[in-house]
């Protein structure tokens, strides 16, 4: 099973307690962004990783925990690591991506030796930094082009430290070429909305997204007099 998502969890009572900015906030686009680029290659065979800068860890609990029956792994930071990630400005994404990596490999390197998977690691962690921590993705499956008024709707899922994970839909209006912008969810914003906003359609002017179960989740009308 290919590697699918990472999660970076904070000690959620210490940032309650110190009214701390969350630590999955502050990774979350950095996480988001590393999978997006990660190739489509097995880690340990699991979907999701998640990886805990947490002081409950569980009594006898490994570093390194792999659950194949439910498709998930744990792996516990130590306590230095946790600190520096609780004192971290969140817009310094360069030391989550070293966690990341440092995780991952190290990861790798209890299952044995794989310079195919390291090499993947390193490749991937240079491209994040090469686009500068930042993606502007069209999604393909939501993107439609409308029978009525020639418009087109481009959805966008957009990964950066100002907004998290933020989605927007850019309306082209095939005629006189102008282009607005509407923004899905706010900025900023830290949840994976892949699974929320997961179909998408035109119904004469009105441009709709639904969720998974069908059920209507964002839409917007183009007036006709703008076609």
């Amino acid at each position: 099973m290919k590697l699918k998502k990472i999660i970076l969890e904070g000690d959620s009572k210490y940032e309650k307690a110190n009214q701390a900015f969350p630590i999955r906030w502050k990774s979350h686009h950095v996480t988001e962004l590393f999978v997006e680029l990660f190739p489509e290659i097995e880690l340990d065979g699991n979907r999701q990783l998640t990886i805990l800068a947490t002081r409950n860890r569980r009594e006898n609990a490994k570093k390194y925990n792999n659950y194949k029956a439910f498709n998930v792994s744990s792996y516990y930071l130590e306590e230095e690591q946790i600190k520096a990630l609780e004192a971290l400005n969140p817009e310094d994404e360069n030391f989550i991506l070293d966690i990341i990596e440092e995780v991952l490999v190290d990861i790798t390197n209890i299952l044995g030796e794989d310079e195919e998977k390291r090499s993947a690691i390193k490749d991937t962690i240079k491209q994040v930094r090469e686009m500068e921590f930042s993606l502007k993705k069209k999604m393909k499956t939501l993107s439609k082009k409308s029978k009525v008024g020639r418009y087109k709707a481009d959805v966008f899922r957009c990964l950066n430290k100002t907004s998290g994970e933020a989605w927007c839909v850019e309306l082209e209006n095939g005629i006189s070429g102008q282009t607005r912008v509407e923004w899905l969810t706010g900025k900023p914003d830290y949840l994976d909305r892949r699974d929320y906003f997961k179909k998408s359609k035109w119904e004469e002017n009105k441009f709709i997204i639904t969720n998974r179960l069908g059920i209507e989740v964002f839409s917007i009308e183009v007036g006709m007099e703008e076609s």
